[in-house]
């Protein structure tokens, strides 16, 4: 991954916060991964590529909100010198 300097990190940071919290893109984000699952849920059993289809975009709007999330959690870490990960859950 690339390498990025602490004022980078927290002004990446910045915008990924922002990006978080703009209404219109959750509200968007919101509505393509609803309108996937609604689908998924009468999908034919049959249509695999239709499935794999639905899947993928909910993954990918998962993996964007995370992935904002996680430049977020950076940008905050470079300013803190870093942080500890919480342990809610028990080790699989």
């Amino acid at each position: 991954m690339n390498e990025f300097t602490s004022e980078q990190r927290e002004h990446r940071a910045r915008e990924a916060k922002r990006l978080l919290n703009e209404p219109l893109l959750a509200e968007v984000m919101d509505e393509i991964r609803h309108d996937a699952r609604e689908k998924l849920a009468t999908i034919d059993a049959d249509d695999k590529n239709g499935i794999l289809r639905l899947q993928a975009i909910d993954a990918n709007m998962q993996a964007l909100f995370d992935g904002l999330n996680a430049i977020l959690l950076a940008g905050d870490a470079s300013k803190s010198g870093g942080i500890e990960p919480e342990r809610d859950s028990e080790p699989e």
